[in-house]
């Protein structure tokens, strides 16, 4: 099934990388000759806006505490939490996502056809490489946010976004809007084309480009989403990480005890790190969300008592390590993730927008997936491993020798299937395409809801618990402050697909049909 979509381009976003990256001048596409040229260009073809505000809002990590400052992204955090439609056009709303994504593809699009364009244009391989991987990116975050997820059982009728593979020329264009089976596939053959092109040599700043590593990752995650070749997951996670990943990930326990909160903050995002495979630098409002100096915190938070509740559930020995802030006399638990750069719109003027430094892809995102991999291969030999390999860099007085003897019961008392076997994980069993072989599989659903589980902590206010929400189908339940009452996202809710901004709407874009229903 196929429909019409228009879609609206706007101007280029400023964009930055390291050190000098608020230096960066935008791209106005008067003359790309030169490689230095395109490398210029492909800048701009990484997301220009970033998802971590409105994934928040409308997860599980957030409650209405009943009062918030002059926040500048109240309008978008009240949509949000609600699930309802975006009206706002602030730099985090739907519409700045969606145009922020179009934008990088038409950068992409456009590199592409210049090299293509060349009589030598094999000189321009690594380039061309990193242009399809940045079209696939920027596609795989618009279909897995704006669609249905993948199912195989419905992604050939399921309406998906536009792959768009030609260079916008006018302001206002008419689209084709690919199912979710053509999106994926697209997207895989970009992935696989653009992985065996990359040349890291030609990149002066790596860590704000995609790298052979980044790549895999990047296609690791892909399949994992896709839940249906594990194998490749699996493939994708030994090219990106090592096989013992230990020095590479963060040692959160070690971190804690950075002298400042800012200090954390800035090192959490140094694309230094490296843990780091990925960074995009935004302009974004989310660090204002938990902004403390001056106050201008968000009505929706991680509250300190949400918090407690989260990281106090624990299937492993030892306590969750992650700094947070706030927890003492405040309504506010922040974790210190973002560090905000500012950037005047002019040498004398004393406004501008604020930069972040995203890590889009991680060490951490990678092994996640490869422990996902192992589950449903039935490797539960190399997923603990893997996991008791993980946490100790987590918590403290972490015993891996807890989980060495069995996923079941016998002398393992915490064993996984027990833990996650209670009462009180029912409403949160997985529910992906793949729901029959976790049925029928207690091993493979408790290894599961394992991931899901450290997954939720590790990235925590980073936008990442709303793609297992979407993927495996959990409900979520948020409480309205002033109404005293709570309101349901139930598994298969039509408002789990954000709503086509009313921008595009306007010139023709049919919407999602959002339905609340929670029928199964």
């Amino acid at each position: 099934m196929k429909n019409k979509l228009l879609y609206i381009i706007l101007p280029l976003c400023l964009t930055c990388g390291c050190n000098a990256f608020l230096d960066e001048e935008p791209d106005n596409r008067a003359k790309v000759e030169t490689p230095g040229d395109l490398q210029e260009l492909l800048v701009n073809a990484y997301p220009q806006a970033t998802y971590h505000l409105i994934c928040e809002m409308m997860s599980d990590n957030v409650k209405d505490r009943g009062f918030g400052e002059d926040c500048v992204t109240a309008v978008t955090d009240d949509e949000m939490y609600n699930w309802r439609e975006g009206t706002d056009s602030d730099y985090d709303s739907p519409f700045a996502l969606w145009s922020g994504l179009y934008e990088g593809i038409s950068s992409a699009n456009y590199a592409i056809r210049v090299i293509e364009s060349k009589p030598d244009w094999e000189n321009y391989r690594p380039m061309l490489g990193e242009a399809l991987l940045c079209r696939a990116f920027n596609h795989f975050l618009l279909v897995n946010l704006w669609a249905e997820h993948y199912d195989p059982a419905t992604a050939a009728t399921a309406l998906g976004i536009p792959y768009v593979t030609e260079p916008e020329t006018v302001a206002v264009k008419e689209y084709t809007r690919n199912t979710v089976e053509e999106t994926y596939r697209l997207m895989e053959e970009d992935i696989r084309r653009g992985i065996q092109m990359i040349d890291d040599r030609v990149y002066e700043q790596p860590k704000f480009h995609f790298t052979k590593r980044a790549a895999h990752a990047f296609a690791t995650r892909f399949y994992a989403y896709k839940g249906n070749e594990w194998e490749k997951v699996l493939y994708h996670s030994l090219q990106a990480a090592p096989e013992d990943f230990r020095t590479e990930i963060r040692n959160v326990v070690q971190d804690y005890s950075i002298e400042t909160p800012l200090g954390y903050a800035q090192a959490y995002t140094d694309p230094g790190q490296s843990t780091i495979l990925l960074s995009v630098c935004v302009p974004t409002y989310y660090n204002e969300v938990y902004a403390r100096c001056p106050i201008t915190d968000s009505r929706y938070v991680l509250t300190p008592a949400l918090q407690s509740e989260i990281f106090s559930q624990r299937f492993h020995s030892g306590t969750w390590r992650y700094r947070i802030e706030g927890l003492t006399g405040t309504t506010v638990a922040h974790m210190l993730k973002n560090y905000a750069y500012f950037k005047s719109i002019s040498a004398t003027s004393s406004t501008g927008m604020t930069y972040v430094n995203v890590p889009m892809l991680t060490v951490e995102d990678v092994v996640l997936n490869r422990m996902e991999a192992y589950v449903m291969l039935g490797d539960t030999v190399r997923f603990l491993r893997d996991m008791n390999r993980f946490l100790p860099s987590r918590t403290f007085n972490y015993n891996a020798s807890l989980y060495t003897v069995s996923m079941r019961g016998g002398s393992n008392t915490n064993s996984l299937v027990d833990y996650f076997g209670e009462a009180v994980w029912q409403d949160q069993l997985l529910e992906p395409h793949y729901k029959a072989e976790l049925e029928a599989d207690e091993c493979k659903m408790a290894g599961m809801m394992a991931v899901v589980f450290m997954r939720r902590r590790e990235f925590m206010q980073e936008g990442m618990r709303w793609f297992d929400i979407k993927r495996f189908h959990l409900p979520v339940t948020h409480y309205r402050h002033w109404e005293r009452d709570y309101i349901t996202l139930g598994r298969y809710d039509g408002r789990r697909m954000l709503q086509i901004p009313q921008e595009a709407q306007k010139v023709g874009v049919q919407p999602n049909q959002r339905d609340i229903q929670n029928a199964e």
